[in-house]
């Protein structure tokens, strides 16, 4: 577990999918920005199970507040298999928690994990180009946009331009170096 001031992450377990489910599932939760689409609840526990058991496979984490509730997630994955990179992306559940900062304090927490646990020299996050919360989630914990990639993803009923953003290895020493607190 990442414990932080404010709320902690961890690794998703086979009892919180009872909860998980249904938010992962609920459309609306997703907003504008996510692919619009469900996954079947057996699909979504055996991908679990099985991505437990391979060491490069997607890593899944929750969001909780002190008391367990989920108020989101966070997620690292193999983006393109040749860069020495992991892409990530998150979803902030709770609309109460939007604007407060939460997301922003996760994905720096993330960032911390991933290049403390992994030997890796970059972090990606993509977002589509009109998901301004988004960017402004990367811009705040020291990613740099790189670019556009033009009608690389499909939601909603159409193909959409995605802003690509990264974080090497070395913006994030010097970022650790300059504030460690935030980056403990």
């Amino acid at each position: 577990m990442i414990e932080g001031k404010r709320f902690n992450i961890r690794h998703v377990c086979k009892h919180d999918l009872e909860r998980l489910i249904p938010l992962l599932n609920n459309l609306a939760l997703r907003g504008d920005y996510l692919p619009f689409s469900m996954t079947a609840p057996q699909l979504i526990e055996h991908n679990l199970e099985r991505d437990s058991l391979i060491p490069d496979a997607p890593e899944r984490l929750l969001i909780v507040d002190k008391h367990d509730d989920i108020l989101g997630a966070l997620w690292h994955f193999e983006g393109v298999p040749y860069f020495n990179a992991r892409e990530i992306g998150y979803i902030l559940y709770k609309a109460d928690q939007r604007r407060s900062g939460v997301m922003s304090e996760a994905v720096a927490m993330l960032c911390d994990y991933v290049f403390k646990s992994r030997l890796l020299n970059r972090l990606e996050i993509r977002m589509d180009t009109n998901n301004i919360a988004s960017e402004k989630v990367a811009i705040k914990c020291g990613f740099q946009k790189e670019g556009v990639a033009r009608q690389a993803s499909f939601s909603h009923g159409r193909h959409v331009d995605m802003n690509v953003y990264a974080l090497l290895r070395s913006e994030w020493e010097q970022m650790r170096d300059k504030c460690p607190s935030v980056h403990a």
